[in-house]
C-alpha cells in the first residue's frame, strides 16, 4: 500500500533533532528510512519517485557534501524537497549548500516541532511532486513550457496557481504572487532590434529562475511579463524576495550584440493569508494592480497591492 504522505529519506542523522524530526513525520503519517549516509541519495534512482523529501544531518565536509548533492540534483531528483540540519559549518556553508539544491537549512538546535513548521510547506510541494510523478506525469513536464524561456507558460501557471492556493488554504499557511515585467523594453528592441530584445526576455526569465526556490513556480505569462507563486510566504517575505530579484535584475549586464545592455524592471506583489478571503485569481489580480501602480509611479520599483502596505521606492 503506497503510504499516506510518502517516503521521508533522513540521511547521516548524527544530530539528536533529526531522530525527533523522524519521529515526528511517522505520526503524522510518512513513512521514515534512514541511511547512513549522503551517498543514499544516488543509490538506486528508481526508489527516488516514492520520496517526498529527504533530511539530511550536516557532518562538515561541505565540499563532499555539495558534490553530492549537485549529483542528486541532476540525477532525476530535480524536484525533491531537500532539508538540511546542521551546525556552524552548515550555517557558514549557506550559500553553497542552496546552490547544489538544498531548499531550507535549519540549526541544530531548533525544536523539531519548530523545524517541522516551518518547513510545511515544502513538505505539502513534496506531497503534490510525489503524486504526480507517481501519476506518471512529472511536475516539470506537465505539458506546459514556453520554448523561447524554458520556464512554464501561463496555462501552467494558472493550474498551480489553483493547486498552491488549495495546498495553502488546507495547511493553514500563506500564498503570494509576484508578478513582474521589464521596464522599456520597447526601447531596447527600437535601439538594438527585435532579436536583441528577445534575447534580453529569455536572459531576464533565467534570472528569475535562478532566484526563485526550488519548489517556487516562476512562469512566462506572455510577452515579458513574468509571474512567481511563493507557498507558504506572507507578505513581508514576499516583498523581500520582490526587492532580491530587483536588485539583481539592476546589476545584471544582458547579452547584446553589439554591446552589454542594462534593463531595469518592476515588481507587484500580492498575498492571501490564513483566515482572510481566499480567492486565488484576485491574487494575481492584486499583484497586477500593484505592478501597474509601480509602473505608473515611476517605473524601476516594487510595489504591494492593497496600498499602504508596500515596499520602499528603490
Amino acid at each position: 500500500m503506497t503510504p499516506v504522505h510518502g517516503t521521508v529519506l533522513v540521511a547521516r542523522p548524527l544530530w539528536p533533532v533529526l531522530g525527533r524530526v523522524g519521529n515526528l513525520l511517522t505520526r503524522r503519517g510518512y513513512t521514515v528510512e534512514t541511511a547512513g549516509s549522503w551517498s543514499a541519495l544516488l543509490a538506486e534512482p528508481g526508489r527516488r519517485e516514492g520520496l517526498a523529501a529527504v533530511l539530511l544531518g550536516e557532518y562538515g565536509s561541505v565540499g563532499e557534501e555539495e558534490g553530492i548533492l549537485r549529483r542528486f540534483r541532476e540525477g532525476g531528483g530535480s524536484g525533491i524537497p531537500v532539508l538540511l540540519i546542521g551546525g556552524q559549518s552548515a550555517a557558514r556553508g549557506t550559500r553553497r549548500f542552496r546552490e547544489a539544491g538544498v531548499d531550507m537549512i535549519f540549526a541544530a538546535d531548533l525544536p523539531e516541532e519548530e523545524i517541522l513548521d516551518r518547513a510545511q510547506p515544502l513538505l505539502a510541494y513534496g506531497e503534490m511532486y510525489r503524486e504526480a510523478v507517481l501519476a506518471g506525469r512529472e511536475l516539470s513536464d506537465l505539458a506546459m513550457r514556453d520554448e523561447p524561456t524554458g520556464l512554464p507558460d501561463r496555462r501552467r501557471f494558472l493550474l498551480d496557481l489553483e493547486r498552491s492556493a488549495e495546498t495553502a488554504r488546507r495547511i493553514g499557511r500563506p500564498l503570494s504572487c509576484i508578478v513582474t515585467d521589464i521596464d522599456d523594453l520597447r526601447r531596447v528592441n527600437e535601439e538594438h532590434g527585435p532579436a536583441v530584445g528577445d534575447s534580453v526576455v529569455r536572459q531576464f526569465g533565467g534570472i528569475l529562475g535562478r532566484i526563485k526556490r526550488s519548489y517556487d513556480t516562476v512562469a512566462r505569462l506572455g510577452g515579458d511579463e513574468f509571474g512567481w507563486l511563493l507557498l507558504g510566504v506572507g507578505r513581508d517575505e514576499a516583498l523581500r524576495a520582490a526587492e532580491r530579484a530587483h536588485r539583481r535584475i539592476a546589476e545584471s549586464v544582458f547579452d547584446g550584440t553589439r554591446e552589454p545592455i542594462h534593463v531595469t524592471a518592476t515588481f507587484g506583489v500580492a498575498s492571501l493569508s490564513p483566515g482572510g478571503e481566499w480567492n486565488a485569481q484576485a491574487l494575481v489580480e492584486n499583484a497586477d494592480r500593484a505592478l501597474y501602480w509601480g509602473k505608473e509611479s515611476g517605473k524601476n520599483r516594487v510595489r504591494f497591492y492593497p496600498p499602504g502596505e508596500e515596499a520602499a521606492d528603490a
